[in-house]
């Protein structure tokens, strides 16, 4: 397939634009079918059924068999996936959120601190990655324990800010080539990822073993799984989480950068304002999380007219999507004030996907 890694959103972008909003084509050895518009998004989502079925990496998926390693909820499927999901659930995405914000503060306040005491052009990449990292050490034991133990994490995180980078870099350049085959060659490339990963790993098991809190998530979740299930768990929040959370806020900070106009009004509107939020949604919209989805389907089903069968892989292009000028009038234009216009725009943009998984 033409398109290397880190473009190939565009590739499909581009393709979407070439043959309409549906269409087949291979990612390296697996056959895929691409889908752009939101509305067949959403019956994708409606008929996952109980136990969504995604694409795992293959080069995490064989990584994993060759180290016998056991990995979290990401890895997870059918009633071991639901068990820890309705665990996990309460915890982070109902009741009162006020506790996670709270974790947030304090390493926003620092992020904020080491910026304007760095020159005219900070690292902010490397920033973004620790920052990131220790948001989610406060959300796991509350910002009260995180700020009185985080400069003897200081160098546990550092080391894993920069393994997880590097794992995304390595694991992007194996997307396109068969895992197995390049495991068993011993390629380059692929021992590249196989020390990358494994040094993340190491270092995230590392600071989860190191870190011990009634407060936080981990208070929310002791009595629930065992010592084991809970590193497994965490380990990989850690390893997910700090990237995208980093090349989110980098992309967010950028087009405010470029903005003024944005700037301006971000700190003059009040508090309770929604224009910080519509900022984050337009942000995402132009710079999604991921720009794809997976899906396997579990049943067979009908998009645009054609008949697609069950265990076939769908991509959803969220880049796509999010760019679509019917959903989306002038959709290259950075302008959070579109959200301000009504409910419709929400069901084309889905940043974050829908559904149970």
């Amino acid at each position: 397939m033409a398109g290397s890694s880190p473009k190939l959103h565009r590739y499909i972008d581009a393709r979407h634009r070439q043959l309409g909003s549906i269409f087949k084509e291979n990612i390296g050895p697996v056959a895929c079918v691409f889908i752009a518009d939101p509305a067949d998004m959403r019956l994708v989502f409606a008929k996952e059924g109980k136990y969504p079925q995604h694409l795992l990496p293959e080069a995490w998926t064989v990584y994993n068999q060759l180290h016998n390693a056991s990995r979290g909820l990401f890895f997870m499927d059918g009633v071991e996936w639901l068990h820890f999901r309705r665990i996990l659930n309460p915890a982070l995405l109902k009741g009162d959120q006020q506790w996670l914000q709270q974790c947030c503060e304090p390493p926003i306040a620092r992020l904020v601190a080491q910026i304007c005491a760095s020159p005219d052009k900070p690292p902010i990449r490397q920033l973004l990655y620790h920052w990131s990292l220790e948001v989610i050490v406060s959300v796991l034991i509350g910002p009260d324990q995180y700020c009185q133990s985080r400069r003897r994490l200081e160098d546990q995180i550092g080391l894993l800010a920069s393994s997880v980078h590097s794992v995304f870099e390595t694991s992007a350049k194996m997307a396109l080539i068969s895992s197995s085959l390049a495991a068993k060659w011993r390629l380059p490339r692929w021992k590249k990822f196989e020390a990358a990963a494994t040094t993340a790993l190491r270092a995230a098991t590392a600071l989860v073993e190191s870190l011990e809190s009634n407060e936080g998530l981990l208070g929310r979740l002791q009595g629930q799984m065992t010592a084991n299930e809970l590193a497994k768990i965490v380990t990989d929040l850690i390893l997910a989480a700090g990237d995208t959370t980093a090349f989110s806020m980098e992309w967010l900070l950028y087009l405010v950068a470029k903005h003024p106009e944005v700037q301006i009004r971000l700190r003059t509107e009040p508090t309770e304002s929604p224009y910080l939020k519509n900022t984050v949604k337009e942000a995402l919209r132009l710079y999604p999380v991921a720009p794809f989805l997976t899906r396997i389907l579990s049943e067979d089903i009908q998009i645009k007219g054609f008949d697609i069968p069950a265990g076939t892989v769908l991509i959803l292009s969220i880049f796509t999507s999010g760019r679509d000028s019917e959903s989306f009038p002038e959709p290259q234009r950075f302008d959070p004030e579109r959200w301000a216009e009504g409910r419709a725009l929400r069901a084309a943009s889905l940043p974050f996907a829908m559904g149970s998984r």
